[in-house]
């Protein structure tokens, strides 16, 4: 004889079965980070289209959600391993994963600024996202970011929406381009950003987590999407993150920021478009050798224009031409007054070729074959000492007439709050 309470414990699960409901499923509300233009449509299905008119397959599930600001999301068995997945399919992750941006997360997030949660800092190309406070939020919490990182993060958005940065440029060009963060002033110290060894690379929470979120708010806010709208031939690894500080203990000049026209005590981020590395060697140098060497590197670039120019001198090479008289200005100065090439060479690389943009119009009327000419020309060179012990610099070019871009950071009225409470954990 069949026991009743099997027959009911079977019958049950059967139509649990069906209704693709088990005892482990549960429901977690998640922030939805996809950016809306100002008419309130989502940008993603704008992005969709534009898969459908070129018959693009990827991500796979673009523009399959509620709409709603918050997702519910039905999870079984990993909660994280499948927000991170329906996430993905989204085509909301970089391909990294991501700190699912529940609410909870996402208030605290808030507790980083004291601006309204609605507030529109800015309107981001490609397909014109706005940038409000909360999706800032949202997207710094997916990217592993704290609290009282986002006054830099505000910044650094507010900024690379300014025209003259040229955001709609950098995130669709078939160039390997990337916004990278400069900060500078006190609050690298008060934040822990990494302006020592390794600068550049993995190890610090501050320089990944803001540099990545900054990427993902122009990926899901701004809709740059890598194969749809962002064409870059090759892209670069600077496009997961790409951020360093101005190390003051070394630097024996004025802070950078002071260069870009702000107070000497202020907190400033600067961002540029850094189209990739350059290593120089300058072990066994002397001082002018040292700067010739770096003349012959922007000699050896391939553009007749570059709008900004980053030269990071390592501390050691700049204790050293400090110790020789060398300040800012006679280091560009130097650098730029040797960094040419013969008309010939520069007849052949541009004038005969595809690249003319940029070119002054003074060498078009050039015709000795000998004459030096200035290559690159350079609207900003910059001049960063940052990184550890070593004589071993950097120049990063910055893409085409995309202009350096600094602000202040406005701290938030609980800014001691925030730091007092970072020293407790």
């Amino acid at each position: 004889m069949i026991n009743a309470n099997i027959v009911c414990a079977v019958v049950l699960g059967l139509l649990l079965s069906v209704q693709g409901i088990t005892a482990a499923q549960e429901q977690i509300s998640v922030y939805n980070p996809s950016g809306q233009r100002e008419d309130g449509t989502y940008v993603d299905h704008h992005l969709k289209k534009v898969m459908i008119q070129y018959g693009l397959k990827r991500p796979l599930h673009v523009g399959e959600f509620s709409g709603e600001k918050i997702e519910k999301i039905s999870v079984r068995k990993d909660t994280v391993s499948e927000i991170n997945e329906w996430f993905y399919e989204r085509g909301w992750t970089d391909g990294l994963p991501i700190i699912p941006p529940t609410q909870q997360r996402v208030e605290e997030m808030l507790t980083g600024t004291d601006s309204s949660a609605e507030m529109s800092v800015a309107t981001l190309d490609p397909m014109g996202g706005v940038a409000t406070i909360e999706k800032i939020a949202v997207i710094a919490v997916m990217a592993g970011c704290r609290p009282e990182y986002m006054p830099i993060l505000i910044a650094a958005v507010e900024l690379v929406a300014r025209p003259e940065f040229d955001l709609k440029g950098i995130a669709t060009t078939t160039n390997p381009d990337v916004p990278m963060i400069i900060v500078s002033g006190p609050i690298v110290g008060q934040l822990d950003i990494n302006s020592g060894s390794n600068t550049l690379g993995r190890g610090w929470q501050a320089n990944a987590s803001i540099s990545r979120a900054l990427h993902l708010i122009i990926q899901n806010i701004g809709g740059s999407w890598p194969g749809v709208t962002d064409m870059s031939s090759i892209g670069q690894p600077g496009d997961f993150v790409m951020m360093l500080a101005e190390n003051s203990e070394a630097n024996p000049w004025n802070p950078l920021h002071m260069e870009l026209g702000h107070p000497r005590s202020a907190n400033v981020v600067a961002i540029m478009a850094a189209e990739g590395t350059h290593s120089i060697l300058g072990i066994g140098q002397s001082d002018e050798g040292f700067l010739k060497l770096v003349a012959a590197h922007l000699a050896g670039l391939e553009r007749p224009y570059r709008a900004t120019m980053l030269l990071i001198i390592a501390t050691d090479t700049a204790k050293m031409l400090a110790e020789k008289g060398w300040s800012r200005e006679k280091i560009s100065a130097y650098i730029t007054d040797r960094a040419k090439i013969p008309f010939r060479l520069y007849k052949e690389r541009y004038l005969n070729g595809a690249i003319t943009k940029g070119i002054p119009a003074w060498v078009f009327r050039v015709d000795d074959p000998a004459a030096m000419i200035p290559s690159p020309e350079i609207g900003k060179l910059l001049i960063l000492v940052s990184g550890g012990t070593g004589e071993k610099s950097m120049l990063i070019p910055g893409w085409s007439d995309s202009e350096v871009v600094s602000k202040e950071i406005r701290l938030p009225s609980n800014w001691d709050d925030l730091l007092q409470k970072k020293k407790k954990r």
